[in-house]
């Protein structure tokens, strides 16, 4: 079991539902399919749901399940560890994953940044995450400028990739996207 990305990032009192878990083939069954059930174990206020959460996998194939995390309110910023479970057969095998918990989130998709414009107090973090996959002839690499307020500049941002900026003074930080025109967007951050 692998998830994608690593860690997965969820903000204080909110869900996210793009991350995935993939399967691989498990020694219980030489031939034919493996049926295969998910639970998990989390930390107070954090939840972990499987869609779906039985599945049928090939001893040759692998398979994906997405999953659902929810982060109460009360959750302080930080790394926590859920454990899964995989149950098949008489058998199970289990790993941990890691969920970043953050204050602020921006996420990158459908090329624009969502949401577009933020307030955030002196001092706050800000991470932005790439959940574009590459269609046509578009890779869907996006990164962050900032037009005003900072001189800032991520490295391109691939899928999943993430970018982090502390905001230590009061004021307007206008940005974009270089690749994608209409990708804009404002923090505004209060003393």
């Amino acid at each position: 079991m692998t998830n994608t990305p690593d860690p997965i990032l969820v903000q204080v009192g909110a869900g996210v539902g793009y991350p995935k878990m993939d399967l691989v083939p498990l020694p219980a069954a030489s031939t034919g399919s493996e049926a295969i059930t998910l639970n998990s174990t989390a930390p107070t206020g954090l939840t972990l749901k499987f869609n779906p959460s039985s599945v049928n996998l090939s001893t040759n194939n692998k398979a994906s399940v997405l999953l659902v995390v929810n982060s109460s309110q009360s959750m302080t910023p930080g790394d926590y560890k859920i454990t899964v479970v995989a149950h098949y057969g008489s058998t199970s095998s289990k790993t941990d994953i890691t969920i970043r918990v953050v204050q602020y989130l921006v996420f990158q998709t459908t090329n624009s940044f969502s949401p577009s414009s933020l307030t955030v107090k002196q001092g706050s973090t800000v991470y932005w995450i790439n959940l574009d996959t590459p269609v046509g002839g578009d890779p869907e690499v996006h990164n962050v400028i900032f037009d005003s307020g900072a001189t800032a500049t991520s490295n391109n941002m691939n899928q999943f990739d993430t970018y982090t900026y502390m905001f230590a003074a009061p004021g307007t930080y206008a940005y974009h996207c270089s690749y994608h025109p209409g990708m804009k967007g404002t923090i505004t951050v209060t003393a």
